[in-house]
């Protein structure tokens, strides 16, 4: 480098400050200054005393938290943007303030999980997780929330830019609470949807449907994806389930997809995939780490290893297309 040719150290400064927002927002949860704004517009004095803060940085912290969209500035002061509200505030049923802190647990602790390699937290086989949420429906709420939150950009684009006019029904296989359904069927009117998981997610799934309006367009069917065969449609979708699995448990979901297909049906994989060069794809190596730093047999693969399971399931011709914020859709023909 010389004083003619500097080094730009803009994308360093960026990721900091990327690090900076972060923390800042984590500091307005544990405040739950977003409780605390719930339906309501409080000034910076009334924030200030309701929160016991230091005048010396409390208008800068709530001013960053309006430049980075999670509160709104009015005349009258500060209150909650409907992301916040939605997402962030501990009463409300779709928060998903657990997972956005245990994201800084784990990440804190790569150091220690490159060394071992070894995941910080090792997750449970599905079942036993759903099982553990039988501990009460809020837990489903919860965990549900958190799963409307990491796919809410993938669910409306699925919903929007896959031609689904040669379809008449499909299966969400492993569907949960129906979120991604219910996207496909309002927006596509002619389709009727069938969410296939376990028994335990049916409370949260009936309420998710009775919220949105769907009942009698999505129904629920109980059934384990590893020991059960899948009810019979011409398209099966699994929503960023390519990454959780062991490439086995993988390649079993999808030869059990093929079985149940009709002739000329499709099987849908929308996740994170890296592209074969392993390019810059930032949101899809983010989300790689994330998922080993919880799963030893977790992973976002690589888009050849995903056109291979497809191929070796019996899928005759395979393509992929760009969805949302970094995903991808993986598309499997079966034979007519």
């Amino acid at each position: 480098m010389s004083f003619d040719d500097p080094i730009d150290a803009g994308p360093i400064l960026g990721l900091s400050h990327q690090y900076f927002a972060y923390t800042t927002a984590l500091a307005a949860v544990e405040l739950r200054l977003f409780d605390l704004l719930a339906g309501r517009t409080l000034s910076e004095a009334e924030i200030r005393a309701e929160l016991d803060l230091h005048p010396r940085l409390t208008a800068d912290f709530l001013d960053s938290l309006v430049a980075v969209g999670l509160l709104r500035r009015e005349a009258g002061g500060y209150g909650n943007t409907r992301l916040s509200d939605h997402y962030l505030r501990e009463h409300a049923a779709t928060n998903v303030i657990r997972y956005v802190k245990g994201a800084q647990f784990r990440w804190q602790n790569l150091l220690q999980a490159l060394r071992s390699g070894e995941p910080l937290v090792t997750m449970k086989p599905a079942g036993a997780t759903m099982d553990n949420l039988r501990q009460g429906k809020d837990d489903w709420r919860k965990f549900f929330a958190w799963a409307d939150y990491l796919a809410s950009a993938r669910n409306v684009a699925l919903a929007r830019r896959f031609d689904w006019s040669g379809i008449a029904d499909f299966v969400d296989a492993g569907g949960g609470n129906g979120t991604a359904a219910a996207h496909v069927v309002r927006d596509n009117p002619h389709v009727r949807a069938t969410v296939f998981d376990l028994p335990n997610a049916k409370p949260a799934f009936e309420e998710q449907m009775a919220r949105l309006g769907t009942q009698g367009k999505v129904s629920f069917q109980t059934g384990d994806l590893f020991a059960d065969p899948l009810p019979r449609a011409d398209a099966v979708l699994f929503g960023g389930m390519l990454i959780d699995w062991s490439e086995e448990q993988r390649l079993a979901m999808l030869r059990s997809a093929y079985e149940a297909l009709r002739p000329g049906g499709v099987v849908l994989a929308a996740n994170h995939m890296l592209d074969d060069a392993r390019s810059a794809n930032v949101a899809s190596f983010m989300v790689s780490l994330n998922i080993m730093l919880v799963s030893k047999d977790g992973r976002v693969p690589l888009m050849e290893d995903c056109r291979s399971w497809l191929r070796q399931a019996g899928f005759a011709r395979v393509e992929i297309r760009p969805l949302a914020q970094g995903e991808s859709l993986i598309v499997g023909h079966k034979d007519k």
